[in-house]
């Protein structure tokens, strides 16, 4: 009869029950005090591509509102609040979806023009036909490019900033794993 060999973790629990419940181990049900994650959030790492979106869609549709409503079309208000929505989300956005809100000021840029071109025709002529609702977004598109052309480029660079400063913060941690204990001390010269 083989002996009877005692695990190495507390008593009544297996490792893997312990792996499930490390914060740090994707998809474990981690027991820390921090929010559940959401749609928008994800975690606590930063907002996911979806949720960047989303934002912007809404403060972006807000801003749309106001000017159609107070200018007839697209001015101030719808550009001051695409291009801050686009800069907050891409300064708030998790590393690994960098990519994914850089992708996203077009299309979000693009539902907010259609939608008003088709709700709130610029021509002012009243007709529906389906030519002069293709006028009129076409007009709405690039009428408001410079807005679209700013948000852009300010989330490209801070999509850049972020995602070098996430790579030089990986191969640091990377260096720092690969050390010996020891190593770091012996480096450093003598007070």
């Amino acid at each position: 009869m083989p002996p009877h060999r005692q695990s190495a973790g507390p008593p009544g629990r297996s490792a893997r029950a312990d792996r499930f419940d490390d914060p740090y181990v994707r998809g474990s049900r981690g027991r820390t005090s921090a929010p559940p994650p959401t749609l928008f959030t994800g975690s606590r790492r930063g907002l996911t591509a979806l949720g960047t979106g989303i934002i912007v869609l809404v403060i972006g549709g807000v801003g749309a509102l106001i000017d159609s409503v107070a200018f007839g079309s697209l001015k101030f208000a719808f550009g001051t609040l695409f291009i801050g929505a686009c800069v907050l989300v891409a300064a708030r956005v998790h590393t690994d979806d960098l990519i994914g809100v850089v992708i996203m000021p077009p299309l979000v840029y693009a539902l907010i023009t259609i939608g008003t071109g088709y709700l709130d025709p610029s021509t002012g002529d009243g007709s529906s036909g389906l030519r002069n609702k293709a006028i009129d977004i076409g007009s709405e598109m690039i009428l408001h490019a410079p807005i679209l052309l700013a948000a852009f480029l300010l989330v490209a660079l801070i999509a850049v900033f972020r995602g070098r400063r996430a790579q030089v913060a990986r191969r640091e941690r990377q260096r720092a794993l690969a050390q010996p204990p020891g190593a770091e001390r012996r480096r450093r010269p003598p007070r």
